[in-house]
């Protein structure tokens, strides 16, 4: 099911998190991808920008890029708050970079000042959902993964938990990855996008 989720929008109501009130809503990525991670955003992300002849970046590594460090570096040396920090910034440029595929990290949207972002801007964004037993082998729940150091498992469910309900709220189209090839997640992404313009 394809959502409309700023049919209504107007300049006023740009969030804090773009900093300056006079930026304009329609500067802001065509396609936004989110969801957990291992659900394969930063994968179908290229593909899709491939197929529709845009750039692709992932906060995530941007992130990575500017600090010299890998996000499991980072968590451990600065800490969490540190690196929501960072994370903030890299996704406050990248809304505001035009035309592009952007993918983001698990937790980017989560914050109140993301959530408004995301639902003031025109791109179109879509929620990968994915299942606990299709992640597992995607991700190996191993250290590389900050969040998921203790109980792995039992982490990644709780953090699903409080953060389905954020994705739901902001996806124009979400789309359980189980079972799917990427060509596939594409096609239905970009179909979508293609009805909805």
């Amino acid at each position: 099911e394809v959502r409309r989720r700023f049919c209504s929008r107007s300049s006023s109501e740009l969030p804090v998190i773009y900093g300056k009130s006079s930026l304009q809503v329609k500067m802001a990525p065509r396609l936004i991808l989110i969801g957990p991670m291992g659900a394969g955003k930063t994968t179908i992300g290229q593909l899709c920008a491939k197929r529709l002849k845009l750039t692709f970046a992932d906060t995530d590594q941007l992130i990575e890029t500017e600090r010299g460090a890998t996000i499991s570096q980072i968590f451990l040396d600065e800490g969490e708050e540190k690196f929501r920090l960072l994370e903030k910034k890299v996704l406050r440029e990248q809304l505001l970079t035009d035309d592009i595929v952007l993918s983001l990290g698990g937790g980017a949207p989560v914050s109140i000042d993301a959530q408004s972002a995301l639902r003031a801007i025109s791109s179109f964004i879509v929620f990968l959902d994915i299942s606990l037993s299709s992640v597992a082998p995607r991700i190996g729940f191993n250290r590389d993964r900050p969040l998921l150091l203790t109980n792995p498992r039992g982490q990644w469910q709780t953090l699903m938990q409080e953060r389905r309900p954020i994705y739901d709220s902001l996806a124009d189209l979400k789309i359980l990855v189980d079972g799917k090839s990427e060509v596939e997640i594409c096609d239905e992404i970009l179909l979508s996008m293609a009805a909805t313009s």
